[in-house]
């Protein structure tokens, strides 16, 4: 037997180790010296009398029997029957459990570490002082600012880790670092004088581990030597860590030391986050334990837990756990925090893995969840049915106190009305983002496009959208100049900005200038001509017909001398030529004349009205486009200068919010008009609001394979505290129902439709 001696509470407590079976007993002053006594030769009366003696305290020779019994029980005493339990229990190992709870709970004994370990803890010793926990101390806090001010870096997605490089590197990496951290742990055990019997591998949820046993740690006379040795492993991971950090930061991004660095920085940072949980079985339970000063606190919670209910609910004739006040109190919070916590952490698995499988495999992939299910927990409903025959058992005493049956069949009436008659709310929940009710958006582009963009939610919710195009060169120049400020009340009609733009003004002058030529044009071809220019141009005329009449009257005479011979041909064909000058001449004249008496042509003024028309629309539309520069309010409400998305500035009514909440198609028929709405946001954790639905639309949107419907509810803003882009959680109150009816709801709308085509 070994023993240390410790204080408690103000008490002297030892702790005994069990060389044989490994067993560790906690025990008081008085039970510690009433074991030294036990050496198979005292009598169970001088023992008595001896303990009298020495503490001043009654004991009768049966109550040292009664003890000794317990010790034998627990097989604490060196005799046949402690060698046969051991046998038996070495026999037995593990056969109580299930094979799946065994594979995923693999343990391969390793090696004892001796003189491997008494070797690390010699190189350990001289840094285990004040100036190297200094200068650790400040790796850490560096470690830790460069990882803060570097975070985004250290986001690992799913899509890389379950790359096959990086999960390898991945799993490699926990091993590695889980190993050293309970050689940490060994070492500082071994440090303080502790043994450490074995090492070994474990392959814990199909995740390859490193072991090592620490039970001597509970011999440790200081407390803060047991911290210690728990919280070397952190300790050492946190080192770890800032080392990696420091590692990552000096190398060049991409290399292979790089990426290792930042592999090892993520791990060491999940893996301590999930260590220092102390409602599973890691380091962090083991700090509690030693703190609170309580060994097997895990089993002793529970152990406490089912033997209260036993005795208070189900009425089982059995002895109290024995327990202190501190102690009690310690066991019903662990207990309850630790079932809370596995039926939360189960729960939550089991529906992961149900609409994973039921996704793939329809209704065969929930039967075989029910399978796996059933194979796994065997044990654990044996356990069950036995209790149930063990407590039917009980049962026939009960029924012979009627005060206590009736309280049972109170129990169960209560439990069945609460399950399947008392009503509670019914819920469609969602995560929601708060906008205005009505908003009117101004954005600019690059490509000179002004878009005025007008939304109204509620309702009878409307959008629509207008572009101005302000430019069409690369040249042009496009101002805008807002006339409000950040948070300004509006109203309708209030002018928010001015667009200038001088290509707007220059393509107004140029275009209207080619209307007027147009116009000119058009006036002219309209307009009758002058008196003056049709009594000159007959003058020219007339005079154009006398000269034409003379050398008609000379080519006549010169003929006549060419019959006589008074005259040669060369004269008489120079008189012709001259005669057909001056008949073109005199045509021409005349064709001037009736042109100017002639009304215009139909056809004629018929285009250059087209050219008109086509320009007086070009003039018209700059002009609008100029008029457009002066942009409006056609709300009111108050600005908000958001800059995201080319936005130049917002007008928004936020005297009402709209929340668009996602309900899935399996919900969509309990949601109706006017459902009371409760919504919480993270602005305001301590405050519900309430609203209303108000719109249902007719068509879903498809995420992720799940279809959902995007419901409009309007919550009142009056003291307009709910501003655009918060984000919450909105409830729709959809009815009541009871437990059974919610339940049977939540199971169902995991069951894909398929399941339901096998009736």
């Amino acid at each position: 037997m070994v023993s240390s001696s410790a204080v408690v509470d103000g008490v002297t407590v030892y702790n005994i180790k069990d060389p044989v079976t490994g067993n560790y007993f906690r025990l008081r002053e008085p039970e510690f010296w009433l074991i030294q006594q036990l050496d198979g030769r005292t009598s169970y009366e001088e023992i008595a009398e001896r303990f009298r003696e020495k503490f001043n305290l009654s004991l009768t020779a049966d109550a040292v029997i009664q003890f000794v019994d317990r010790l034998e029980k627990l097989f604490f005493l060196e005799n046949t029957r402690a060698e046969q339990e051991l046998s038996r229990k070495s026999y037995s190992a593990g056969k109580g459990q299930s094979l799946f709870s065994r594979l995923l709970f693999v343990k391969i004994k390793g090696f004892k570490p001796g003189r491997f370990l008494d070797g690390l803890a010699a190189v350990y010793r001289p840094f285990h002082n004040r100036f190297w926990f200094a200068v650790e101390l400040l790796i850490i806090v560096f470690g830790f600012g460069l990882l803060v001010a570097n975070s985004r870096y250290f986001y690992i997605d799913l899509v890389e880790i379950f790359n096959i490089g990086s999960l390898l590197a991945v799993v490699l990496s926990i091993f590695i670092i889980v190993t050293l951290h309970e050689f940490a742990h060994a070492v500082v055990c071994r440090y303080y004088g502790g043994e450490v019997r074995e090492m070994g591998f474990l392959l814990l949820y199909f995740q390859p581990c490193f072991y090592s046993d620490l039970s001597d740690a509970w011999l440790f006379k200081k407390k803060s030597h047991r911290l210690a040795v728990t919280w070397a492993g952190p300790y050492f991971q946190f080192v770890l860590m800032a080392l990696a950090v420091f590692v990552w930061r000096v190398t060049i991004v991409g290399t292979f030391v790089n990426d290792v660095a930042r592999i090892v920085a993520v791990v060491c940072g999940i893996t301590v986050l999930f260590n220092f949980n102390p409602l599973i079985k890691l380091d962090g339970y083991y700090l509690l334990s030693d703190w609170v000063d309580i060994p097997n606190l895990r089993r002793k919670s529970f152990a406490y837990l089912g033997n209260l209910l036993k005795r208070k609910l189900l009425g089982w004739p059995i002895e109290p756990y024995l327990a202190t006040k501190r102690e009690k109190k310690i066991f019903l919070t662990y207990a309850f925090l630790a079932v809370a916590y596995s039926a939360f952490l189960i729960s939550y698995v089991l529906v992961i893995v149900a609409r994973f499988l039921v996704a793939k495999a329809g209704g065969w992939g929930l039967l075989l969840l029910f399978a796996v299910l059933f194979f796994t927990l065997r044990p654990t409903l044996a356990g069950v049915m036995r209790g149930f025959v063990q407590h039917l058992s009980y049962m026939k005493r009960l029924a012979k106190n009627p005060k206590r049956l009736a309280v049972h069949v109170l129990i169960v009436i209560a439990a069945i009305v609460l399950v399947f008659a008392v009503p509670f709310p019914h819920r469609v929940s969602g995560e929601v983002s708060v906008r205005p009710i009505e908003e009117f958006t101004l954005l600019l582009n690059e490509f000179g496009l002004l878009e005025r963009n007008y939304r109204r939610g509620g309702a009878n919710p409307e959008n629509k959208s207008s572009y101005l195009q302000m430019t069409s060169t690369e040249m042009a120049v496009l101002d805008l100049v807002p006339l409000v400020r950040d948070g300004q009340k509006v109203q309708p009609g209030d002018t928010l900005a001015v667009l200038i733009s001088n290509q707007v003004i220059q393509e107004i002058i140029a275009n209207t200038a080619l209307l007027e030529k147009y116009e000119g044009e058009l006036a002219l071809l309209k307009a009758p001509p002058k008196k003056e220019e049709i009594a000159e141009a007959e003058a020219q005329v007339a005079a154009a017909q006398a000269s034409y009449d003379q050398l008609v009257r000379e080519m006549n005479r010169s003929e006549e001398l060419v019959e006589k011979n008074l005259a040669s041909r060369e004269e008489l064909e120079a008189a012709r030529s001259a005669v057909q000058i001056a008949g073109a001449e005199l045509t021409n004249k005349k064709s001037r004349l009736e042109l100017l008496k002639a009304p215009p042509k139909p056809e004629e003024e018929a285009v250059l009205q087209a050219e008109i028309d086509k320009q007086r629309a070009r003039v018209d539309f700059l002009k609008a486009q100029q008029d457009a520069q002066s942009i409006t309010s056609p709300i009111e409400g108050m600005v908000a200068a958001d800059h995201s998305d080319d936005r130049v500035l917002s007008v928004v009514d936020s005297r009402q919010i709209e929340l668009l909440a996602p309900v899935s198609d399996f919900d969509i028929n309990l949601v109706k008009a006017e459902q009371v709405v409760k919504l919480k946001v993270r602005s305001y954790p301590e405050r519900t609001f309430i609203g209303r639905v108000v719109h249902i639309p007719k068509g879903a949107y498809s995420n992720g394979g799940s279809s959902h419907f995007l419901v409009s509810v309007v919550v009142d803003n009056d003291d307009e505290l709910l501003c655009k882009g918060m984000t919450g959680y909105a409830k729709i109150e959809v009815g009541k129902s009871s437990l059974f009816g919610l339940i049977v709801r939540k199971l169902a709308s995991v069951v894909r439709v398929e399941f339901w085509s096998w009736w």
